[in-house]
C-alpha cells in the first residue's frame, strides 16, 4: 500500500498508539516518528534519542512512550507535556524488548546483558532484576491467560516464567542456534519459535514437545506476528523476505520478495499486524516502513 522512507537508518522498533490507525516507529537514526495508516502519511516527529532505538512501548492511559536504547537505558516521555519524565537504567546491554503486563501493571525489559528487569508502571520504580542467561534476550512474549512470559534467549533455549512470582516454570530446547523471537498462540496452546539458523519451530505447550521444525527462510528469523484473528501469521527474516503462513496448516501462502513485490532490499527486522484494515507493517535495515494489505 505504501513505502515510507522518513527515517535515515535501519529500523528496529514498532509500537501501536492510542488509536488503531496510528503507530510509532524508530531505529538507528535515533528518531521516533508517528505514522497514520488511514491517511498513509508520516504524522509527526515524536522524540529524539541520544542512542539508537531498539524497542518501543506506549501507554495510552498516561500517553507515556517508553524508548529502549542501544546503550541500555529506557527514556520515558510524556507526550502530553512533550518532555522526558523518567530514565530507567540498570542494564548494560541493548534493551531489545519492552513488555507491559496489564494485570499486574508492571513492565518487563529484556536486555543484551542476559537479564530481565521488572518495573512498576505506576511510578517507574525498579521491582526486580533477574539474571537469565549469558547470552542476549531478544524478545519477550506475554500470555495473560497462562500468566506467563516467554523469553527468546541467545543460548538456544526458550525460558518461560510465571508472571506471578517470576520463577521459571519450564524451558523449551535447547535448539541448535540462538532464538530471536517467540510467540504464544493461546487458541491452541502452542508456541512459535524463530531461530538464528532460519528454522521455525512449533511447540505444544501442554506436552512441551516440539511438533514441527521447518527451515522457513534462508537466513535468521527476526520476528513473528499473528493476524488479529490468529488465522494467519507472518515471519520476517534477514534474507530480505516476509512470509505469510496459514496458522492451522503451517504452510506458506505468500512469499513477499524482490522488486515485483516492492519488498525490502535488506534485512526485515520487525513486524506488527494491525486490526486497522488488516494491515501488516514491516520495517528493516533499508530504513523503510512498508504497509501491506492482506486479503
Amino acid at each position: 500500500k505504501k513505502v515510507f522512507k522518513e527515517h535515515k537508518g535501519a529500523l528496529y522498533a514498532i509500537a501501536p498508539s492510542d488509536k488503531e490507525n496510528l503507530i510509532f516507529v524508530a531505529g538507528s537514526d535515533r528518531t521516533v516518528i508517528e505514522f497514520d495508516l488511514e491517511t498513509l502519511e508520516a504524522k509527526r516527529l515524536v522524540a529524539k534519542s541520544a542512542a539508537a532505538v531498539m524497542s518501543l512501548l506506549y501507554f495510552p492511559e498516561k500517553k507515556h512512550l517508553l524508548i529502549g536504547q542501544a546503550e541500555g537505558g529506557v527514556h520515558v516521555v510524556d507526550l502530553n507535556q512533550n518532555k522526558e519524565i523518567h530514565y530507567l537504567k540498570i542494564h548494560k546491554g541493548y534493551i531489545f524488548d519492552l513488555c507491559y503486563l496489564k494485570e499486574k501493571n508492571e513492565i518487563v525489559l529484556s536486555s543484551g546483558d542476559g537479564s530481565i528487569s521488572i518495573w512498576s508502571a505506576d511510578d517507574y520504580k525498579l521491582l526486580y532484576q533477574k539474571e537469565v542467561c549469558e547470552q542476549k534476550i531478544r524478545k519477550i512474549d506475554y500470555s495473560s491467560s497462562r500468566k506467563e512470559i516467554a523469553l527468546a534467549c541467545g543460548d538456544g533455549i526458550v525460558r518461560v516464567f510465571s508472571t506471578e512470582d517470576y520463577q521459571e516454570k519450564f524451558t523449551l530446547g535447547p535448539l541448535k542456534s540462538a532464538i530471536n523471537t517467540v510467540r504464544f498462540n493461546d487458541e491452541n496452546q502452542s508456541m512459535l519459535v524463530g531461530e538464528k539458523d532460519a528454522h521455525l519451530s512449533l511447540y505444544d505447550l501442554n506436552s512441551k514437545e516440539q511438533i514441527m521444525d521447518l527451515v522457513a527462510h534462508y537466513w535468521a528469523i527476526y520476528d513473528i506476528a499473528f493476524s488479529y484473528e490468529n488465522k494467519l501469521f507472518a515471519t520476517a527474516s534477514r534474507d530480505k523476505t516476509i512470509k505469510i503462513w496459514d496458522t492451522q496448516r503451517m504452510v506458506v501462502l505468500k512469499r513477499i520478495e524482490g522488486l515485483k513485490d516492492k519488498a525490502h532490499t535488506h534485512s526485515v527486522n520487525g513486524l506488527y499486524w494491525t486490526n486497522f484494515k488488516n494491515y501488516l507493517i514491516s520495517i528493516g535495515d533499508d530504513g523503510a516502513l512498508r504497509i501491506w494489505s492482506v486479503s
